[in-house]
């Protein structure tokens, strides 16, 4: 039987499907006439992976004030020519009722390979994974507690994994190495914040970024990106431990710059081990650290090889800590590598690259160099993973079956840093935010860094931003050290402390008078 009998049989009595079937055989001569149409197979549209968003409604004491907020989870799917090539995932946080003059403030974790967990739970979110004094997470398992210094009481707040990482992924036949690049990357989450903006009506909304380490380099670049494509131009930038010149951070053995920039960081974790802890204290115990690190241990490192040695080794072991001969058998030339491998060797304990002041035991403690995990990065990634897909689904009200991936170590090593047979070295922003703060000289930067972070020495930002000219008119960038290491606000004080400087910052980019 056709399908046009069938559909008719449903409706008509059975006197009536007995006469249709004697005059079957007719009809079906007089479909095998009938001319058959093209069969045309359909473009199939990429299925996207991520459920819908998520929307749940909150209130919290922050300090003093109480705040009623939203909390959206989803993601924004990225086009090309009309086809969905990727999605974004994020969580938006807004202040209830909604007010489209509010600042939105855009935030980046770095790697490149992190997701935005790490500033979401650890600095700037209403809830944080507990850590100790010294910035140390608690756990396993991690617990998640209000945060009593978070930025959603001055701005709105957007947490963005780029691809590859969180539950960011592309869609369809598309390849995520597509997106692992300066270009593509700025690209893609330039197209991110501008499709937020118009989808929730925030155009009219002062704009921020926040990126820590590579999230720094990235909130440049985009900053830029947004200016000369898009028609946005954000109010200010905060770029905590940024990576801005990769040069001073990787920078040849023959280059003596990086080296001295590095000093005052290691002296930082001499002094902490003394019981020299707080910000004011190792502000002004650094000092002489400072100088020195600038001036004759540079002068000396250039001098060459063995005659610089000599001259410095004395001096570098008592900033260090470090035993004279190994300083002397280096040339006065200390690694990160070296450092943390020999601070506390006695002890068999291996420094963090990200806290100089965290240690653990070390698993080779026959190495001549480090190996195994790192105290800080390392032994933590379980705990943010967890907490995360937890909060997600406990406070958000989002699931989904796809793996939340906080570090994808793989994006790293396969990430198109620009360099190419015709254009050789290393990538940096410093050009970005000059012609950014000349194309909008209202455009506020403040730098936080860290005392014991050995991944982006403190003493750098404050060496580059002294060799920028000055912008006839431009905000001045500004620089503020705090106690802790790349993730300075693990430890509790810092993380207010970064919250008062940072919500001064924005009352300067808004022209509000402070308060108090």
């Amino acid at each position: 039987m056709t399908d046009a009998l069938r559909r008719i049989a449903g409706v008509l009595c059975l006197g009536a499907v007995l006469a249709l079937f004697a005059q079957a055989p007719a009809l079906r001569a007089e479909e095998s006439q009938a001319p058959k149409a093209e069969q045309v197979s359909p473009t199939e549209t990429p299925v996207l992976r991520l459920p819908p968003a998520a929307i749940t409604f909150h209130t919290k004491t922050f300090g003093t004030e109480s705040l009623s907020y939203s909390a959206t989870a989803g993601a924004v799917a990225l086009r090309e020519q009309g086809t969905a090539k990727a999605e974004i995932f994020y969580v938006a946080y807004a202040h209830q009722p909604e007010d489209a003059k509010r600042p939105v403030t855009f935030v980046f974790n770095g790697g490149p390979g992190a997701a935005s967990a790490y500033l979401h739970l650890g600095a700037l979110g209403p809830r944080i994974v507990e850590a100790n004094s010294n910035g140390e997470l608690l756990g396993p398992p991690p617990r998640l507690i209000d945060n009593d210094a978070s930025w959603l009481s001055f701005t709105d707040l957007v947490f963005v994994d780029p691809v590859g990482t969180g539950y960011s992924r592309t869609v369809g036949d598309k390849n995520e190495h597509d997106f692992w690049g300066v270009e593509q990357d700025t690209e893609a989450l330039a197209e991110f914040i501008r499709l937020y903006l118009i989808e929730n009506g925030r155009m009219s909304s002062p704009v921020f970024l926040a990126g820590e380490s590579y999230g720094g380099f990235r909130a440049a670049t985009i900053t830029r990106k947004l200016q000369k494509s898009s028609g946005i131009s954000p109010s200010g930038l905060v770029l905590v431990s940024p990576a801005l010149e990769f040069s001073l951070l990787y920078g040849e053995d023959y280059d003596p710059l990086p080296w001295a920039l590095a000093l005052p960081s290691y002296a930082a974790v001499k002094l902490e081990t003394g019981g020299i802890t707080t910000r004011e204290e190792l502000a002004e115990a650094l000092k002489d650290a400072e100088t020195y690190a600038l001036s004759d241990y540079l002068v000396a490192l250039a001098s060459g090889g063995e005659e610089g040695g000599k001259a410095a080794s004395a001096r570098v072991a008592e900033l260090t800590g470090l035993p004279l001969d190994i300083v002397e058998r280096h040339l006065a030339r200390i690694s990160p590598s070296l450092f943390i491998k020999e601070f506390d060797r006695a002890n068999g304990k291996l420094l963090s690259r990200y806290d100089g002041s965290v240690s653990g035991p070390d698993p080779h403690p026959s190495s001549s160099w480090p190996r195994g995990p790192d105290p800080v990065l390392d032994a933590t990634v379980p705990l943010w993973t967890s907490a995360f897909v937890q909060y997600a689904q406990d406070d958000l009200a989002y699931e989904t079956d796809e793996a939340y991936r906080l570090l994808n170590r793989e994006i790293r090593g396969k990430w198109d840093f620009g360099t190419s047979p015709t254009r050789q070295g290393y990538a940096g922003v410093l050009d970005d935010i000059q012609q950014a703060r000349a194309a909008n000289r209202g455009l506020e930067v403040l730098i936080a860094t860290g005392y014991t972070d050995l991944i982006t020495p403190y003493l750098v930002p404050t060496y580059l931003v002294k060799q920028l000219p000055t912008l006839e008119g431009a905000a001045p960038i500004t620089v503020q050290d705090y106690a802790g290491g790349h993730m300075l606000y693990l430890r509790p004080d810092s993380r207010r402390a970064l919250k008062q400087d940072v919500e001064a910052m924005y009352r300067r980019a808004l022209g509000t008078p402070s308060q108090g």
